[in-house]
């Protein structure tokens, strides 16, 4: 009941193009895909909106990471006042901005990835600089790493899709933000995608508004790896008991959600397929998601650190294919984190911030690399 009226209320408000900065276009932020003829260095090139971190600023972060204890678990009590300078507070205050009421995404570069364990906690404290960590797997991990764990081997549907090189969709994960530190690159595809939700939005009310009460009324998620952990157990699966709307507001403030690989698995789990109302507006705001206009595409490249507002940007990631080589592995760094000063959201996307509930929050490290079949 609650969430129904959380969602009349946010009905109340919505119904008007969204006029700011977060209903963002590609075409305004980066040139067509088509005009860079495939190069793999020119589709990172998105300068224009990519903060790089000065000389200064690059020296602060790397003194204030080596001087994290050895012992990875304790960086999680360390108070932020410890892990700081000025000039960090300054720059990554900006970021934070960007984040939560800016375009809700920022490509930061300037980082040595050189040495992975040093990456590794500049990545930390940058995230922390951000936000407040949150578990984002049943193992508790709040800062993980992302390869292809299966090489080839088939994954169930409790497997994470960052653990695999498969095509992830266009989706949102939990946390206030999501934060991505590449390591290393594969040699091909992994392309990434950032579409804005407010631009979305703006568009099926233009096009398609006999959709919107449909995405209004949201939809129920998969939970059922939330709730057991990822890749054990054969008890039955969970689905939440309460939809999650895809745009409502709070205050007056846009926010919006969307996974649809768990809204799919949500319906094949309850053994209740979805209506065709349903079906159509999913459908058609994932066409909306990928029309080259509003779709920005590019790849990270060692060094790069992307973060992501859940509330307002969705992301994707293209199939990728490992080389022989360890070092042509793809790896990137991981977290989810909530801002020190969030945006108001609606009860139901609030819930989302609390992440995945795990035994204790736990930092991978570099040795966890190790294939599914040594997990």
């Amino acid at each position: 009941m609650a969430a129904a009226t959380h969602t009349k209320a946010g009905q109340d408000q919505l119904g008007r193009p969204i006029e700011s900065h977060r209903a963002w276009r590609s075409e305004d932020i980066a040139p067509p895909i088509e005009a860079l003829h495939g190069d793999r260095t020119a589709l990172s090139d998105v300068d224009r909106v990519a903060t790089r971190l000065t000389p200064e600023e690059v020296q602060d972060l790397e003194s204030v990471a080596r001087s994290l204890p050895d012992d990875c678990e304790e960086w999680i009590a360390r108070p932020l006042e410890t892990i700081t300078t000025q000039r960090l507070t300054n720059r990554f205050g900006e970021i934070a901005q960007e984040l939560g009421h800016g375009r809700g995404f920022a490509l930061i570069r300037g980082l040595d990835e050189n040495d992975p364990e040093l990456f590794r906690r500049m990545f930390w404290i940058l995230g922390n600089h951000l936000g407040s960590p949150v578990m984002q797997n049943a193992r508790g991990e709040v800062l993980s790493e992302v390869f292809d764990r299966f090489e080839g081997a088939p994954r169930g549907i409790d497997s994470r899709g960052y653990e695999s090189n498969d095509e992830l969709r266009f989706h949102c994960d939990g946390g206030d933000c999501i934060g991505l530190g590449c390591v290393r690159q594969s040699p091909s595809g992994g392309e990434s995608g950032l579409v804005s939700l407010p631009a979305i939005y703006n568009t099926l009310l233009k096009e398609y508004p006999e959709h919107l009460d449909t995405l209004y009324r949201g939809f129920p998620l998969y939970v059922r790896r939330e709730a057991e952990g990822d890749g054990g157990g054969t008890r039955e699966a969970t689905v939440a008991d309460r939809s999650i709307p895809v745009f409502a507001t709070q205050e007056g403030v846009f926010s919006s959600f969307l996974n649809k690989v768990l809204v799919e698995h949500a319906a094949t789990a309850a053994g209740k397929p979805m209506d065709r109302a349903s079906t159509d507006a999913l459908n058609r705001l994932e066409e909306i998601a990928e029309r080259p206009e509003l779709r920005l595409r590019f790849v990270t490249q060692p060094g790069d650190v992307l973060w992501i507002h859940n509330h307002s940007v969705m992301h994707r990631r293209d199939l990728y294919q490992d080389g022989p080589d360890p070092k042509q592995k793809r790896l990137f760094y991981r977290m989810w984190t909530n801002l020190h000063e969030p945006r108001p959201l609606v009860r139901v996307h609030a819930g989302l911030r609390a992440g995945i509930r795990g035994p204790k929050p736990v930092i991978v490290g570099p040795d966890s690399e190790r294939s599914a079949s040594q997990l």
